[in-house]
């Protein structure tokens, strides 16, 4: 009888000890997740953890833009974390062979690239990958246009079209919306169902995702709510952005319970695809730098030590990370509702710190908010308005000297009023309408700066060609 005891015993120690393990595991997460939400100033968020296929840890903090709790059945924007799930999409497609992934894009969609002009062609997991020659830059012209309704895709495409290369096709990794937009297009196609129509039945569907959107409408009726865009520093409620047709590459939105289904399936890649597709979803394609790689919808870290892969997203309102170590048998989904160009690195640092207590059981110190480029900005902006107002004064006086000096000053003034924006769109490597979309205030102080400078170029040539009539009348 004691022997039995002793056995029983025995049996439940490990149990309990992982029961602790998590228990313990579970107050650091929760406690740092309000410390880094209160850190980097954000409403509302979400974080759910799969460990050895169950879920341990499941959580929703602060609140939606309509002042109402963030729990686990609100609906946030996915960002780039969409991507995975198309790619998902075009597996299956693959998997049924209605697709070849080496086959040429121009089998499947009416698209112009200027093939014509060249013996390499667009090829599907080229699309996938990112490596297709559609640079970064084209991506982002028809990206977060807030197109609306089942024509949504087409109509981005025809916005895209004609595209041109920047690369020849599988040669160069440039990460761009538009690869992801046309793979949406060629899912429609080949099946003969608009993105979200195929995307419910085909994939979140078997995934048991039942709170899944690929549209505004959709979302609507889940009661999805806007995010919140950071403006120096603060969440203000935004407007609301939503593409339609930007679903297949950053606008699908969902859930955590639904996220922490995905995630399970995920850590069992054979219920996800049969083989040899199920590996393939997961294979890296591209070296990008190091040990990292970009593979079908997924980024990869090839670490012989620590093999894990991610994606990040975001929309104008919200980020998303999503972290899968197959190795370690766990994953997690981190989904927030507020965003800034300025704060890019901001959930990033929440998943390093995430990924820290689970695999260490020891939070890594949060770094501080950088507002480095804002603040610069608005520096500038003062400066600029200061100099402007002081040169008014100065040559507005009616004895004043050098006044092809200020003449100088006024031109030099507009020149750099007209150019300035260009310049940034330039040096960033993004449309205007991006740098709106996710840095509204660092948009607005620059738009102030063309204002002042071109007022200050078009007062002071009024001022000297007023004192040059006076002259010869």
């Amino acid at each position: 009888m004691i022997n039995k005891l002793i056995c029983l015993i025995l049996l439940f120690i490990p149990n309990l000890v992982q029961a602790q393990e998590v228990s313990s595991q579970n107050e650091s997460l929760h406690s740092y997740m309000e410390k880094a939400m209160e850190e980097y100033h954000i409403p509302g968020a979400a974080l759910g953890v799969i460990q050895d296929g169950k879920v341990t840890f499941k959580q929703s903090f602060g609140v939606q833009s309509n002042d109402e709790a963030v729990t686990d059945n609100t609906v946030f924007t996915l960002g780039s974390v969409s991507k995975p799930l198309t790619s998902l999409g075009m597996m299956k497609l693959a998997e049924k062979e209605e697709v070849k992934l080496e086959d040429p894009i121009d089998n499947y969609i009416a698209f112009d690239y200027g093939q014509k002009d060249s013996e390499k062609e667009i090829t599907i997991k080229q699309l996938l990958s990112h490596t297709s020659g559609i640079s970064t830059y084209d991506g982002l012209k028809i990206a977060d246009q807030n197109l609306r309704g089942k024509h949504a895709i087409s109509e981005a495409v025809e916005l895209l079209e004609p595209a041109e290369l920047t690369a020849n096709p599988g040669d160069t990794h440039q990460y761009s919306a538009a690869n992801y937009l046309l793979l949406g297009k060629i899912i429609e196609e080949v099946s003969g169902r608009p993105f979200e129509e195929y995307m419910t039945e085909t994939v979140f569907a078997d995934l048991g995702m039942s709170q899944t959107a690929a549209t505004y409408e959709s979302a609507l009726k889940l009661d999805y709510q806007p995010g919140f865009q950071s403006w120096f520093g603060k969440p203000l409620k935004s407007d609301g952005w939503f593409d339609d047709s930007g679903a297949p590459y950053g606008y699908m939105a969902s859930t955590l319970n639904d996220m922490t289904k995905f995630l399970q399936k995920l850590l069992e890649p054979d219920e996800l695809l049969s083989q040899p597709f199920a590996d393939l979803y997961f294979s890296p394609q591209v070296h990008r730098k190091g040990d990292s790689y970009y593979g079908l919808g997924w980024r990869i870290n090839t670490n012989e030590k620590d093999p894990y892969l991610f994606h990040g997203g975001e929309t104008p309102d919200s980020k998303a990370e999503l972290f899968v170590s197959q190795a370690k048998d766990y994953a997690f989904i981190l989904l927030t509702n507020k965003n800034n160009f300025s704060e890019v690195m901001q959930t990033a640092h929440m998943r390093d710190g995430i990924q820290s207590i689970i695999e260490n059981q020891e939070a890594k110190p949060l770094p501080k908010v950088s507002s480095q480029m804002l603040w610069s900005t608005a520096i500038a902006t003062v400066i600029i308005g200061l100099f402007s107002l002081w040169s008014m004064i100065q040559f507005s006086r009616k004895k004043v000297r050098k006044q092809k000096v200020w003449v100088s000053i006024a031109i030099l003034s507009l020149v750099i009023g007209i150019i300035l924006i260009p310049v940034l769109v330039k040096i960033f490597g993004s449309p205007w309408h991006t740098i709106v979309s996710y840095a509204p205030d660092i948009a607005l102080l620059v738009k102030v700066i063309v204002g002042i400078l071109l007022i200050n170029g078009i007062g002071l040539l009024a001022i000297y060609g007023k004192r040059r009539a006076d002259t010869l009348y």
